[in-house]
């Protein structure tokens, strides 16, 4: 069972839920990037992550008090346990490659409950680069407001 965490949103250092919910209890931060497909939900404010071939960017993270962060993580990602149709994000593992050639490590990570791939592609903002961070500061966002 993997222990790290891989954020590529609102939890990466300098924003609202790394605020609320990680500032302090950080063990180790490393960069770090895995496949997928990365979009900007335009209602919501904050990125989905979902399975592709492209490189998402983000921070592998490992934190204190795993048990409670975690639920308070869940909480926060709309996340109500394995293969649940309400899922938001569903909480997976998944291969991660370390930046600057350090490697790779299974980690957690939320992966959006995608309902339809039509619909997300249709009205949200798919990022080529999987750097949400980068989209942020492009887009002139003021990310540490971001919700969600």
């Amino acid at each position: 069972m993997a222990k790290k965490f891989f954020v590529y949103g609102t939890l990466l250092e300098g924003f609202i839920n790394y605020e609320k919910y990680l500032k302090g209890k950080i063990i180790t931060r490393e960069y770090a990037k895995t496949k997928g497909e990365l979009y900007h939900l335009v209602d919501c404010g904050y990125p989905a992550m979902v399975d592709g071939c492209d490189y998402v960017y983000g921070e592998l993270i490992d934190f204190e008090d795993y048990t409670n962060t975690v639920r308070e993580i869940d909480e926060m990602e709309h996340y109500f346990g394995e293969n649940n149709a309400n899922n938001e994000y569903n909480r997976l593992e998944i291969e991660v490659e370390l930046l600057e050639g350090k490697g790779c490590e299974t980690a957690y990570a939320y992966i959006y409950n995608l309902k339809s791939a039509e619909e997300l592609r249709s009205k949200d903002i798919y990022i080529k680069d999987g750097d949400w961070k980068k989209f942020c500061n492009k887009h002139n966002a003021k990310h540490k407001n971001l919700a969600g």
